[in-house]
């Protein structure tokens, strides 16, 4: 019963998404077949039928033959993948992303570490370069479907990237009728249009525009640096204002992320939500079997 004896190896994952994977080995590859542990049967049919399978960043399923862990062969297992193995080179000790789609139909994707990664940096450079909100939320909602997480965590997760990976620089200028400080990203502003909903990190305000969407601005903490999530705050009308008029005093805490701050000796703590939910890391699971 070589299910039995699957191990689960969890590490750091190398992206900013959980997931889990199956180690292939060489005994998989000769049958075409990948085994899957035990651990994970239940989210697959009770019986032998077909499933429905894409492979890698397919658009289409395949229609793949599954043995349940009830046959005969006392092993789960999804048949039909040695054309995938060749096509792609999957060689002994690579690992395969295992992704459920609709347990309820049995629709599964499989997809190469090498590729599932890769593909989720490539989606994360594209959000970064978005140069229309309405094309970053369509990155978003596209890490969303690729990484199967909701929106509301990839918002998460794509600020806890800009966090660790970019520094807090020296802002841009940008030619318009006169020289003027180039905006905020459309990336990051889905990204904390997600987070915050359109609520003011001080006052909680909030209201919807006509189009159902939260309204909200961004301001530069320090209007030299730049678009370090650090550096920005989302804020309504009222208290943007008053940070470029009023007289302000801020409070930072020891890894500079703005705590508080003091308009004209009114304080007013400041909501960091980045901070309150920050997961203790992301982890990929490997099963071999």
């Amino acid at each position: 019963m070589e299910n039995e004896s699957s191990d689960i190896k969890r590490i750091k994952s190398p992206i900013n998404y959980d997931y889990a994977t199956i180690k292939i080995t060489q005994s998989r590859l000769d049958k075409g077949l990948i085994a899957l542990p035990v651990t994970l049967t239940s989210k697959f049919p009770a019986h032998n039928e077909n499933i429905q399978v894409y492979l890698n960043d397919a658009t289409t399923p395949e229609l793949k033959t599954y043995s349940s862990y009830s046959s005969s062969t006392r092993e789960a297992r999804i048949n039909g993948l040695r054309d995938w193995f060749e096509q792609d080179i999957i060689k002994s000790g690579d690992e395969i992303v295992i992704q459920f789609i609709d347990e309820k139909n049995h629709i599964y994707r499989l997809v190469t570490e090498r590729k599932f990664i890769t593909k989720t940096q490539e989606l994360e450079t594209s959000l970064d370069t978005s140069d229309t909100e309405e094309k970053a939320s369509g990155k978003i909602a596209t890490l969303a479907d690729w990484t199967k997480s909701d929106k509301s965590k990839v918002a998460f997760s794509e600020c806890y990237r800009l966090i660790d990976s970019s520094p807090l620089a020296e802002r841009h200028y940008v030619e318009r009728r006169r020289q003027a400080r180039e905006n905020v990203p459309a990336g990051i502003r889905m990204v904390l249009s997600d987070i915050y909903k359109g609520h003011c990190q001080l006052c909680d305000f909030s209201f919807l525009k006509r189009d159902g969407q939260p309204y909200f601005e961004t301001h530069h903490l320090d209007p030299h640096k730049g678009h370090h999530p650090k550096n920005i705050a989302v804020v309504c009308g009222n208290c943007h204002n008053q940070f470029e008029y009023a007289n302000v005093k801020q409070e930072f805490d020891d890894n500079a992320w703005l705590v508080k701050v003091a308009f004209n000796e009114i304080m007013h703590p400041v909501r960091q939500v980045i901070l309150e939910k920050k997961p203790e890391g992301f982890f990929k699971d490997t099963f071999t079997v």
